[in-house]
This record gives C-alpha cells, sequence and structure tokens, in this order.
C-alpha cells in the first residue's frame, strides 16, 4: 500500500507540459529535479507544503483492466507535514480544485487501493462510497463515470 494519493489525468501532454499549463491555476510551483523529473509543489496555509511528482502513469495493464488504465499521467501527491488523515483531506480539497479548472477528466486514488473520486466536463465531480477499488471487482460502480 501507497503511503501517498494518486491524481491522474487523462492527458497526452508530457508531464512538464502538463505541469506547466495547469501549476497557475492552482497556485502550485513547478520544480524540475536533477534526473527531469517533473514535480509541483504549493505551500499549505499553516506550514509546510502539499505536492509531488508528476509522471507518466506505468501501472496500466490491458491484462488487467482497471479504472485507471485510460489515465497516461499520475500526481503522487503527499504533504510534508501533519499525517496520513491531513494528507487526504489535503488531497481531497486539491482534487476539488482541479475539478473546476482541470481541461482534462482527472481521477483521485487513495494509494493505489480505493477510487475516492473522479471528474470531467460531463459528469462534474463525483466522490465513490468508501472501499471502491479502481479494479475489475468494483468494474460496475466506475465504468459509467470512465472517461
Amino acid at each position: 500500500m501507497s503511503s501517498r494519493e494518486h491524481v491522474y489525468f487523462q492527458s497526452r501532454h508530457t508531464p512538464a507540459e502538463f505541469a506547466a499549463a495547469i501549476a497557475p491555476a492552482l497556485g502550485m510551483t513547478v520544480i524540475r529535479g536533477g534526473r527531469g523529473e517533473t514535480f509541483l509543489s504549493r505551500p499549505l496555509p499553516d506550514g509546510g507544503a502539499v505536492g509531488g511528482e508528476l509522471r507518466v502513469n506505468e501501472l496500466a495493464d490491458p491484462g488487467e483492466p482497471s479504472y485507471l488504465d485510460v489515465f497516461p499521467l499520475v500526481l503522487e501527491l503527499g504533504i510534508t507535514v501533519g499525517d496520513r488523515a491531513r494528507q487526504l483531506a489535503e488531497a481531497r480539497g486539491l482534487f476539488t480544485e482541479l475539478a473546476r479548472v482541470s481541461p482534462v477528466p482527472i481521477a483521485l486514488v487513495r494509494g493505489y487501493d480505493f477510487l475516492l473520486g473522479a471528474a470531467d466536463g460531463g459528469n462534474g465531480l463525483v466522490w465513490f462510497p468508501e472501499n471502491v477499488t479502481p479494479y475489475s471487482e468494483d468494474r460496475e460502480m466506475w465504468l459509467p463515470f470512465q472517461p
């Protein structure tokens, strides 16, 4: 299980291109890593920061269909202060903002295990019930919302 939340984007841009496009709308800074990585970050109101690496989604696997297969980019999201509950709250808050400004469909996943939310221009923002996975066993729950 991951200790990070993940925001998936249905964008065909490179991580650097997409970060440059989305960061201003979220008040985030784009940071380039020493090996070409792309990071997004913004300060939290009471200290610390929220953000993480925006990278190619390498988990898409046609042999094991999941909700996430249609999302080429993923932001591995964390915070620098607080605990897991706070991180999840910050991820939900940022995702709500993203739902208003993202030019592409997006999804929020807790760790790699639970599909929390989805948003696109047609369906708006949808929050899933507790314990819905992005995997085939919960396909009936998420298929109507997959872009």
